[in-house]
């Protein structure tokens, strides 16, 4: 059949589970989100609310994520269900609003408790099966009438989160008995609310709503909740039930005496009987199964998988997966562990006597006081008391069965749950209870359980056992182990013994000591300067990740320009331009000085995303009130890995290595050349050598971590840490002369003070350990280069690792780059795609403390703070004050510009400053050219000099510019100069602040607007040399130099190929186009026919297309351009993994990522089209099918569409890829279409099609009707032509 798949949702403590299951073959496809519930305000710590909007929004992407993972046809889920936990409660109005939302850990009811008890505890118990809880809804709801009678009038409906869920998805309200039964108020034997009880608490019996059985039709799914979970409209809600007795079901533990075990987040333990049974103690409670005439009598090990987790994290902090860990580990250890004892996470259920959860655990040095390995013992006891506390609840239900003639039960215990994972737990579980054990094949059982009440209810089965037996699998089964019975037996006896007598003697005080450190409340932010709904608006043109943007976004409006996608540095009028109405700045590279700030007058607050701010001028910040946030160790781990790595690369000898196997004489086969590698490239292990770390800041400390594996001795001189810190860290703390005497590597972490500046100089190489290495990812002012070299020319040292320099880069001739035992990076030690993270993280948390009136941590000038509002009026400087930060040196785009003034002794290898252009060109270039250039840029230069608008720009400029194209030997300048612009060919008459060389080609681009100027320099096409921020002076006139060099060349001619002076290894003609018939000019033809069509915008939409005859390239369209007036020249050439081929050129579209993994995926397509197209995306955000409502449309059957994912992302590509494996095209949520195609004619006409079949389909339903479709026989015909469509 068809629909041959059910769902079911399991909402627990700490997230959503989705489970897809198809009972004929047996699969099951899951996904899971996660959510955390924070103690809320005004309890005391003891009150949790739940976020029902995060739910809700978890639930639909985690239904959508499994979907995607079983890759079917949303059509294809016959029914859903929900389990959810028990004991969690919402109270709902008429309008289905939330006036109450709590979770099954809420004990703010514990005084109403306590009354309940006082008044009819015994009825309770006799009627319901289960003494009173501060938990039940009974003693919630008398809290809210006692804490907001208000609200408390308003109730239309109490039940619980899955209740709640059901109502979302099908608009019904109603409840079944094994949640019913969690509210305290439900009639064991009869099935119905115990009014007489109900009316006696003066509750309203109208807020109680209707019971239905488990595994009944409850409705179907509405419009919006299908498109939510990506679900067809209309697909049958079942009615599910509480996450542990859909656990049993979903385990196939349904017969009367079975008994199992749910071990999640806490551990139920139940046993299946046939009539309803009563601990008349209260310890126990009696409930409802799902199955019909089935009850549950349930006692409770406490909150074990919780407790097991906490413990694994404090022993195994840094094991991927501790829980793991800490079962593996136990296993090492033997049975007994050693002597220890441990009740935590181990609680035998008292109802009538609920207590704070301390465990315990016996110690002594007696014991394994010798072990190399002694948290195996510790984690083994842990281990053993949970199951010996699941023994002991069975224990509690077997007395309380052989005082009733209710039932026996059965031996084999199954286990099930998030910790019947573990092997290592089940076999401890058999052979410490002395029963069998089973285990499920799957612990998400909970939410199978749901998927069975979803099949069952579909008719698809005739009852439980059935679909039991056809869903659930065989249990794996674990036997005692006879050899250590008596052992155990020994154990469970002493450790029944602990826990009973520790009730009453070390517990209570124990209780006492912790009570008031978890039951107080939290301290309460300041939110009087709060701007979370105050429409705040931020420009965020630092990298950033998608969580912190998604973070931010939930409190402001957020514009991302990423400078390293956009391409673009602020500085100057272009910076105040793009803040204009913008509050917060996030920046990591553009240049705020005082003159930009006195014309930001809506900006509070900058976040420099960098170590040191060097980029923004705090004095001039602090002057306006606003704070500027930093982020500390924001590249810590990337320059730490790359720390980590120089050492190992050094003690292995990699550089040589690596080049060995390329020299010409390593011919195959040549076993001399091995014994030559065998005798030169024997390297040595980090095996206990000793690494002397100078600094244990941010970066200090993460090497430090990075090491704890490799055995080493880690040395620490640092004057502002204590002995206490240094071993923290994992290190000893020692001084620098006895760390450079003793370490085999030396590694500077200390920032550049007066104090540190050439603290490494030839006497400091001198103290070194002969034979040890030096590693410098710190800063360049540390160290005497000069030093250095000597030191390895004389052998004292072996090697060293350097990733900065005095002068950036230092040359291809400097010492220390040449010399042959010396690994040298170009300060690339903390440029990694992960430090958008790292700096979002920092600086996020910091825009957050500051909306929520607190101070953060991570601000440069906390003293703005006292007076800072987000509305306020802002403090201004005195006019002499603002003059005076005005004339004053600016920031710096980097800290090695702001350095530049402050150098001191020459430095080995310091390259001269450029000389002037040689009169000598390369021969392969024709004279011609030259000539034509050369008037080209005398005439540009000219016009340059008398345009009114750059000199009216160049009134406050002071700035000189030198550009040079070497191949062609021409240069030019340009002065900008207080009011005077002046230009010729040559050279400038005084050193040039800024001198750019490049290709001729590329200074024709660049100021043609073929070439992207930032990409070639960031290509390495075009190189820079003097003062950064005042290089971006180009960014400002840009527009005119473009306006005056083209009229400059339509004046003088073409002046031919400049692509004829290419140096050796440049990319060449052959990249270039294929003439008049060149694709780029059929792709220029389609973008500009969908761009008249209106399915493609201004800035919307991309399209790319394989080059003929090089199936591994592709032409794309560029980024940032308006897409009305495209070129064939602006296109961009790229490989599949979106290297640009062509040196210079601009940057290819921001969604490139996505049309090469669809040509990966799809080699038989050639061309990809991204479009807006406005009808296609509603089609696509209201979740509705698209349906053969003509021939053409049949063509695609039902569009696969996928959520929404950040644009540009490999996540939406992979996504995208994934859906179109055998389709040509996939609709986006929120993002358009995209469609492949065999040609771009092809994909152009398809994109038309579904807009237009969009259009019609939209306009049916608009005006209420159901769109007509073909017949299924036409529609199966056409879907077979689809292929030849495309």
């Amino acid at each position: 059949m068809d629909k041959a798949w059910f769902l079911g949702i399991d909402l627990g403590g700490s997230g959503a589970r989705c489970v897809l299951a198809h009972p004929e073959s047996g699969e099951r496809v899951s996904a899971q989100g996660h959510w955390e519930f924070a103690s809320a305000p005004g309890t005391s710590g003891t009150g949790y609310a739940i976020d029902l909007a995060a739910v809700w929004e978890i639930v639909g992407r985690t239904c959508r994520q499994a979907l995607h993972n079983a890759q079917i046809d949303p059509s294809h889920v016959a029914a859903l269900a929900v389990s959810a936990m028990r004991f969690s409660t919402v109270v709902l109005d008429a309008d289905g609003e939330s006036l109450l939302a709590l979770d099954n850990r809420d004990a703010r009811a514990v005084a109403e408790y306590f009354d309940i008890v006082e008044q009819m505890g015994e009825e309770l118990l006799q009627a319901t099966g289960s003494w009173p809880l501060p938990l039940h809804a009974s003693a919630r709801l008398l809290w809210l009438k006692a804490q907001q009678p208000e609200c408390f009038e308003r109730i239309d409906t109490v039940f619980g989160l899955g209740e709640w869920l059901n109502f979302k998805l099908s608009g019904v309200r109603a409840i079944d008995a094994t949640q019913a039964s969690a509210s305290g108020l439900f009639q064991l034997e009869h099935n119905i609310w115990c009014w007489p009880l109900v009316d006696r608490l003066g509750l309203p019996r109208k807020i109680f709503p209707p019971v239905i059985f488990a595994g009944s039709a409850l409705g179907a799914l509405t419009d919006e909740a299908a498109a939510h979970l990506g679900l067809a409209t209309g697909t049958s809600v079942a009615m599910g039930g509480a996450d542990t007795q859909c656990s049993l079901l979903g385990a196939g533990v349904i017969t009367p005496g079975e008994v199992a075990a749910v071990t999640g987040t806490t551990a139920p333990v139940q046993v299946v009987l046939a009539q309803p049974t009563i601990d008349v103690t209260g310890k126990s409670l009696a409930t409802y199964h799902i199955a019909p005439n089935r009850w549950i009598l349930e006692s409770n090990g406490g909150s074990m998988g919780y407790s097991l987790s906490h413990m694994a994290r404090m022993l195994y902090p840094e094991a991927p997966e501790p829980e793991l860990r800490l079962f593996a580990e136990a296993a090492e250890s033997e049975p007994g562990a050693a002597g220890m004892l441990s009740t935590f996470g181990a609680e035998v259920m008292n109802m009538r006597a609920p207590s704070m959860p301390v465990g315990q655990l016996t110690l002594s040095h007696m014991a394994a006081g010798a072990d190399a390995s002694p948290r195996r013992h510790l984690a083994r006891a842990v281990v053993e008391g949970c199951a010996c506390a699941i023994r002991a609840n069975i224990e509690q239900l077997n007395a309380v069965l052989a005082r009733n003639p209710s039932g026996t039960m059965a031996e084999p215990i199954t286990l099930c749950g998030g910790i019947s994972r573990s092997p290592v737990f089940s076999q401890l579980m058999t052979d410490i209870s002395a029963h069998p054990v089973l285990v499920p094949p799957s612990h998400q059982t909970s939410a199978l359980g749901a998927a069975i009440c979803a099949a069952v209810a579909s008719g698809a089965f005739t009852d439980f056992d059935s679909a039991c037996a056809a869903l659930c699998g065989d249990r794996q089964r674990f036997q005692p182990q006879r050899e250590h019975a008596q052992v155990n037996a020994q154990l469970y006896a002493c450790w029944s013994q602990f826990r009973e007598r520790a009730e009453t003697a070390t517990t209570p005080p124990a209780i006492d000591h912790l009570l008031p450190r978890v039951m107080k409340e939290p301290a309460a932010a300041n939110t009087t300067s709060s701007a979370t709904d105050s429409g705040l608006r931020a420009l965020v043109s630092a990298s950033f990740d998608t969580g912190s943007l998604a973070t931010l976004r939930a409190h402001m409006a957020v514009e991302y320009a990423s400078f390293r996608e956009v391409k673009r540095l602020l500085t100057g009028p272009d910076l105040v331009d793009a803040l204009q109405g913008v509050q917060v700045f996030v920046t990591e590279v553009d240049v705020v000085d005082a003159k930009a700030l006195r014309q930001l007058p809506d900006l509070r607050v900058i976040a420099a995303c960098r170590g040191d701010a060097v980029n923004v001028d705090v004095q001039a910040c602090t002057a306006f009130g606003i704070p500027v946030l930093y982020a500390p160790g924001r590249n810590a781990t990337a320059v730490a890995d790359l720390t980590v790595a120089f050492m190992i690369a050094l003690a292995r000898k990699l550089p040589a290595a690596s080049q060995f196997l390329q020299q010409a004489d390593c011919t195959a086969g040549n076993m001399g050349k091995m014994g030559q590698a065998f005798n030169q490239l024997q390297g040595r292990e980090l095996w206990r050598k000793t690494v002397g770390l100078v600094g244990l800041g941010a970066v200090g400390r993460a090497v430090a971590q990075r090491l704890a594996g490799f055995e080493v001795e880690i040395l620490v001189a640092d004057p502002f840490a204590t002995r206490e810190q240094a071993a923290l860290a994992g290190c000893r703390l020692t001084d620098l002369d006895t760390l450079l005497q003793r370490s085999d590597f030396v590694s500077l972490h200390a920032a550049v003070t007066p104090e540190t500046a050439g603290m490494m100089g030839a006497v400091q190489f001198g103290k070194m350990k002969p034979g040890a290495f030096f590693i410098n990812t710190a800063r360049a002012a540390l160290i005497e280069e000069q030093a250095l070299v000597d030191a390895l020319q004389s052998g004292q040292l072996s090697g060293a690792a350097l990733d900065t320099f005095a002068v950036e880069p230092p040359g291809s001739d400097h010492p220390l780059v040449q010399h042959p035992a010396v690994i040298t990076t170009p300060h690339s030690a903390g440029n990694t795609v992960e430090v958008a993270d790292h700096q979002g993280d920092s600086v996020t948390a910091g825009l957050l403390q500051l909306l929520r009136g607190e101070v953060p941590g991570n601000v440069l000038n906390p003293q703005v703070l006292a007076t800072f509002d987000w509305h306020g009026v802002k403090p201004q400087p005195a006019e002499d004050e603002l003059a005076r930060l005005c004339s004053r040196s600016g920031p710096a785009v980097s800290d090695l510009q702001r350095d530049a003034g402050a150098a001191t002794s020459p430095q080995p290898g310091h390259a001269p400053p450029p000389q002037t252009m040689a009169a000598n060109v390369p021969a392969a270039v024709p004279k011609t050219v030259v000539d034509k250039m050369s008037a080209i840029l005398e005439a540009f230069c000219a016009a340059m000099t008398a345009d009114a608008a750059l000199n009216a720009f160049s009134a406050d400029q002071d700035v000189t510019l030198q550009f040079s194209a070497h191949d062609l030997g021409l240069e030019f300048h340009l002065g900008l100069l207080q009011g005077q612009v002046i230009s010729a060919l040559g050279p400038a008459p005084h050193t040039a602040e800024v001198q750019l060389q490049m290709r001729g080609e590329i200074l024709d681009g660049m100021f043609n607007g073929t070439v992207d100027a930032m990409e070639c320099a960031m290509n390495g096409e075009l190189s820079f040399i003097g003062d950064a921020a005042k290089a971006m002076t180009i960014q400002h006139i840009q527009p005119d130099m473009e306006r005056l060099y083209r009229a400059a060349r339509n004046t003088v001619g073409d002046p031919g190929d400049l692509s004829s002076a290419h140096s050796a290894g440049a990319v060449t003609g052959a990249v270039q186009g294929d003439g008049a018939d060149d694709i780029r000019s059929e792709l220029v033809a389609i973008m500009e026919e969908l761009y008249a069509s209106q399915v493609i915008t201004a800035t919307g939409g991309n399209i790319s297309v394989r080059v003929p005859g090089a199936d591994s390239e592709v032409w794309i369209t560029p980024s940032r351009l308006f897409k009305g007036d495209l070129r064939p020249e602006l296109m961009v050439r790229i490989n599949l993994s979106g290297e640009s081929l062509v040196a210079g050129a601009r940057s290819p579209s921001s969604e490139w990522c996505m049309h090469t993994r669809i040509l990966q995926r799809k080699p038989q397509a050639n061309a990809v089209i991204h479009a807006h197209a406005p009808n296609a995306t509603i089609l696509a955000n209201c979740g509705l099918p698209f349906l053969p409502i003509s021939t053409e449309a049949a063509f695609f059957g039902n569009i696969p569409r996928v959520p929404f994912l950040m644009p540009g992302t490999a996540e939406l590509a992979d996504a995208v890829a994934e859906a179109m494996a055998d389709e040509w095209a996939v609709l986006m949520v929120n993002h358009g279409i995209i469609v492949a195609g065999r040609n771009l004619r092809r994909a152009a006409d398809m994109v038309e099609i579904i807009e237009r079949s969009a259009e019609v389909i939209l306009g049916c339903y608009a005006v209420g009707k159901e769109p007509p479709v073909l017949p299924p026989d036409a529609v199966s015909y056409f879907r077979k032509m689809g292929d030849i469509v495309a």
